[in-house]
């Protein structure tokens, strides 16, 4: 327990001598063939992001513990791996299983993504037990991120990291001839990373809502940015901060937390190179959405609702007007399921005209402000009234008869049309092709006239399926056939 203690505060103490050195500490390391001297690697480390580590590093190149040890792991388009103490003289079988004895670094997860180049902390299933094995990312290797700690960067020699994946190996991925490594410390890099640019929104952008991004530019000699959001120019209300890691190109983050109703934000970002930090960009301001309207009437998931129901919601402050969406059988807003769809409502209401009935109904409704369109509210349903006559002769039927149903094939939907001559007690059912009946569309009285009934399929498989209509006086089985 002593020992352990002790190790740790001399790591703490070796990463207060690495972070007081304000800059990323450079290395050299010179690789052997089978004693052939192939070239060198030149990396960087970063004290910042993870101390305990590039203290760890700095103090075993202190003593020359790397000289001699091997890259004893060589994976193409994946990473090389090396600095065992085994592998100086240990028998090849062991290069790589670690001394026990070795110290062993706490894990320091980060934002920094395992690109190409990375340079990363080797460890066996407990990630607290890096020593002092390290790899070198020969690709990008997202899949590391937050599972591993990066500390470093190669930033030259990249060709001779790739002489050495590609380096004939053995069935342990051990390369068929000894690479050796000569450590050596070179110099501190002190340069600060340049600033970000923001890009968008556009600054003083209105209608900002949950989904929207915030982009900023690409800085080369950055690891991580550092992104704050605040409710004051002055950035004393600071309400999100996040660091994003910086890859090959711009990066964008959301804002989950984002107000509506018309709340005014201010945003930074600066760049950190794995110790410094840029000064921060420019500050931009964006303004959030309006808010969604809530629904009223009808109630969500009510029933017997006329086929002209009047839709309400609550006003929405900013709105000028209101889009409203109806869609049939299934709360998807596809152009095949919408059977209503109107902008520039001016009330919070809108009475709509000869919907289906005895049919499920979704809506939905967006505030329009004067540049933008708000978020839609919650969708809720109702049921139309069981379907009524619909037959405009005065005189009653001559007949019962049941039509082919339309249209026939049909995907999911499909409309079966019934005629009744007299008033009767009406059954009408589904059933697969079995005799299985599937379900009932009708178990009633009916006054003599003309119905159609919307038969939706959705949870049915493609098949045929039969139809048949009872009374007191007719019975009548039809064909129909799903088509997915």
């Amino acid at each position: 327990m002593k020992k352990s203690l002790s190790i740790l505060l001399c790591i703490i103490f070796l990463s207060g001598m690495i972070l007081a050195q304000d800059g990323r500490p450079q290395y050299k390391i010179s690789n052997e063939r089978a004693g052939v001297y192939i070239g060198d690697i030149i990396i960087e480390l970063f004290p910042y992001v993870a101390p305990l580590h590039v203290a760890n590093f700095d103090s075993l190149v202190s003593i020359s513990f790397y000289d001699s040890t091997a890259w004893h792991r060589v994976v193409p388009n994946f990473v090389i791996q090396g600095g065992d103490p085994n592998s100086k003289n240990g028998p090849r079988n062991t290069w790589g299983e670690g001394d026990s004895t070795q110290r062993t670094v706490p894990a320091e997860f980060s934002k920094v993504s395992h690109r190409k180049g990375i340079i990363g902390a080797a460890r066996d299933t407990d990630i607290n037990s890096a020593t002092s094995q390290f790899y070198i990312n020969t690709v990008n290797n997202t899949g590391l991120d937050g599972r591993y700690t990066a500390y470093g960067i190669v930033i030259e020699g990249m060709e001779v990291v790739h002489d050495i994946e590609n380096s004939p190996r053995d069935n342990n991925d051990n390369p068929l001839e000894k690479i050796e490594m000569f450590i050596t410390k070179i110099g501190v890099n002190e340069s600060i990373p340049e600033i970000p640019g923001l890009l968008q929104p556009d600054d003083n952008a209105v209608g900002f809502m949950p989904g929207s991004s915030l982009v900023w530019s690409y800085v080369e000699d950055a690891v991580l940015t550092f992104l704050e959001i605040a409710r004051d120019s002055s950035f004393s209300e600071i309400v999100f901060a996040d660091s994003f890691a910086v890859t090959s190109g711009n990066t964008s983050a959301q804002f989950p937390n984002v107000e509506l109703g018309n709340v005014k934000y201010f945003w930074r970002v600066r760049s950190n190179n794995g110790v410094k930090f840029s000064d921060y960009s420019a500050v931009r301001r964006f303004t959030s959405s309006i808010k969604s309207p809530e629904l009223i009437a009808p109630e969500n998931t009510s029933t017997n609702i006329s086929t002209s129901p009047l839709l309400e919601w609550s006003p929405v402050e900013g709105a000028v007007s209101y889009r409203l969406q109806i869609a049939h059988t299934l709360p998807s807003f596809t152009e095949s399921r919408i059977v209503f769809d109107e902008s520039g409502i001016t009330e919070p209401q809108k009475q709509v005209e000869n919907l289906a009935a005895d049919t499920r109904h979704y809506w939905r409704v967006l505030g329009e402000a004067e540049e933008y369109n708000g978020p839609y509210s919650n969708t809720w349903l109702f049921t139309t009234e069981q379907a009524t006559s619909v037959n405009d002769d005065s005189q009653k039927p001559d007949d019962f008869f049941l039509f082919q149903n339309y249209p026939n094939p049909f995907n999911p939907e499909s409309i079966i049309k019934i005629q009744i001559a007299e008033r009767t007690y009406t059954v009408l059912k589904i059933f697969d092709i079995t005799g299985r009946e599937i379900q009932t569309l009708i178990n009633k009285q009916l006054e003599p006239g003309v119905y159609e009934i919307n038969f939706d399929a959705s949870n049915l498989t493609s098949g045929i399926y039969y139809y048949r209509l009872e009374t007191d006086a007719y019975s009548q089985t039809r064909k129909m056939i799903l088509l997915k």
